[in-house]
C-alpha cells in the first residue's frame, strides 16, 4: 500500500489509525487526513468563505500535531490533512482518483459520529473497489497474522481466493472460516468468539458489493463492534 486515506473527524483514535498506517505501509506511502465537514449556509461567497475557514478545537489541533510527529519518525511517509467541505459521489471519486487510493482505514470513531455528512462519506468509500480496514477502539498495535473469514451469504469467493487477494498485501494467513447470513443470530456470536480465542484470530475478514445509497441512511453495525476485531473489507467484483 502506497496512498492511505482516513476519514475522521479528528477524535482521539485517529492517532491510533495513522499508527496502523505507518506499521503497515512496508514503503514509501502518503496518508492523507480527510476532514468532512458540512457546507456552510451562506448568503453571500465572502460570507461562505469566512465561514468555511477550517476551524478546529484544542483537542483536535493537538491530535494532528500527534499525526504529524508520528509520521516524521518514518522518513518514507508523509501525512497531509485534506478538508473537504460537503461531499457527493462524483467528489469523492476524483479526489480517491487524485490521490490514487489504494486503501482506507477507518477509526471506530468515524463510524460512530451521528452527523448524517459522515454517515454518508462512509458509504460512498466503501461503494469505492479500494480495500477498507475498520478498526476497533485504540489499543495495543495491531498485528495480523491469523484471520477469520466472515462468508455472507451473497458471498462469492472462497477462501483459496480471498487468500490470494489479501496475500499480496498482508502477510497473514485465514486460518478459520464462518458462514453468516445477512443478520447472524445471536447465537452464532459465541461460536465466533470461541474460534477466534483457540486460533488466536487478530483480524477479521469480510468481503462486499455495491450497495444503492441514501444520504441519511446510516450502515448496520458492524461485525467488528460485537466481536472486538479489525476487519478488513475486500470489494468484491459482480
Amino acid at each position: 500500500m502506497k496512498n492511505i486515506l482516513i476519514p475522521t473527524t479528528l477524535q482521539h483514535d485517529t492517532l491510533f489509525a495513522v499508527k496502523t498506517a505507518l506499521k503497515q505501509a512496508n514503503s514509501n506511502c502518503n496518508i492523507t487526513i480527510m476532514y468532512v465537514r458540512d457546507v456552510a449556509d451562506a448568503e453571500s461567497a465572502s460570507l461562505f468563505l469566512r465561514s468555511a475557514r477550517p476551524s478546529k478545537t484544542d483537542l483536535q489541533a493537538k491530535i494532528l500535531e500527534a499525526c504529524h510527529s508520528e509520521a516524521n519518525n518514518y522518513p518514507h511517509c508523509t501525512l497531509e490533512l485534506h478538508n473537504r467541505y460537503g461531499i457527493s459521489a462524483p467528489l469523492l471519486k476524483n479526489l480517491l482518483q487524485h490521490l490514487n487510493t489504494d486503501f482506507i482505514i477507518v477509526p471506530a470513531s468515524y463510524r460512530q459520529e451521528r452527523d448524517s455528512i459522515h454517515h454518508y462519506c462512509l458509504n460512498l468509500l466503501s461503494n469505492s473497489k479500494i480495500s477498507m480496514l475498520h478498526l476497533t477502539e485504540a489499543g495495543e498495535e495491531l498485528e495480523f497474522n491469523k484471520a477469520l473469514y466472515l462468508e455472507h451469504s451473497s458471498a462469492q469467493l472462497d477462501i483459496q481466493q480471498l487468500q490470494e487477494l489479501v496475500g499480496n498485501r498482508f502477510n497473514l494467513r485465514i486460518v478459520s472460516h464462518a458462514s453468516l447470513a445477512e443478520n447472524y443470530p445471536e447465537q452464532l456470536e459465541q461460536q465466533l468468539n470461541d474460534a477466534i480465542a483457540k486460533n488466536n484470530i487478530d483480524l477479521l475478514i469480510e468481503t462486499r458489493k455495491t450497495e444503492k445509497i441514501r444520504m441519511k441512511k446510516r450502515k448496520e453495525a458492524y461485525v467488528n463492534e460485537t466481536l472486538g476485531l479489525p476487519v478488513l473489507s475486500i470489494f468484491e467484483e459482480v
